[in-house]
């Protein structure tokens, strides 16, 4: 059951064991191998966990709070996810609509996602113009929440005052990677920025911490059109 405590042979608490009498969350469940859903089922069913390297039993009494963005019947119905866990977990569930459903909360969600990007970055607070958050609050949102965070960290990345414009919000059509070089591509795109962002645009400290030769490093400046 090693996969689940997370411990090492020298003893650390897992994750599992770390909870003991409290609450455990499992995000994205859906996307657990088989292999490692059977496991877990044990794990809830027994109340038993193993240390890496150990055969002593170890009991747990542990809350589960479980997240998927995927539906589980359609995944049990196609054999990807056991139909056994699911009745396990699906014990007091709770549909949460994606945002494109909930309009009214949009609003509050912007500004709470914004003022938490500018203190994780440690940026003087900003704000949207009209045009952008009309913009923002008419977008489908079909990446849900992720998808408004991320676009709204690039936002503060691209925009030099304390008000953000519409010209600096890049979503809609082509925004969304489809394919996984896309999706690394981004994301590649998006640790550069944050990095530039953190030390205020030291290209020496960013190559520091990215640990990229001064080469590689201004190649990707230059490929993803960061300018600092």
């Amino acid at each position: 059951m090693g996969t689940f405590t997370g411990a090492k042979t020298e003893g650390k608490l897992g994750f599992f064991e770390a909870a003991n009498r409290g609450t455990i969350f499992l995000d994205e469940i859906g996307e657990i191998p088989l292999d490692i859903q059977v496991k877990l089922l044990y794990v809830l069913q027994n109340k038993i966990i193993y240390r890496v390297g150990s055969s002593k039993p170890i009991k747990v009494d542990v809350r589960v709070i479980a997240a998927t963005n995927t539906n589980l019947e359609e995944e049990v119905a196609m054999g990807h996810f056991r139909q056994d866990l699911f009745y396990r977990i699906n014990v007091f569930p709770i549909d949460i609509p994606p945002i494109r459903e909930r309009k009214a909360d949009l609003y509050l969600l912007i500004n709470q996602i914004l003022k938490k990007a500018c203190d994780t970055y440690g940026l003087e607070p900003k704000q949207f113009s009209g045009e952008a958050l009309q913009k923002l609050i008419s977008y489908n949102w079909p990446g849900n929440v992720r998808e408004l965070e991320n676009a709204i960290e690039r936002a503060i990345t691209l925009c030099e005052s304390n008000i953000i414009y519409s010209e600096h919000l890049r979503i809609g059509k082509g925004a969304i990677p489809t394919t996984m070089k896309e999706m690394l591509a981004k994301e590649e795109e998006r640790i550069l920025e944050m990095t530039m962002i953190k030390y205020n645009g030291d290209k020496q400290k960013a190559m520091d911490e990215l640990d990229m030769s001064r080469t590689v490093f201004y190649d990707k400046l230059k490929k993803y059109n960061i300018k600092y």
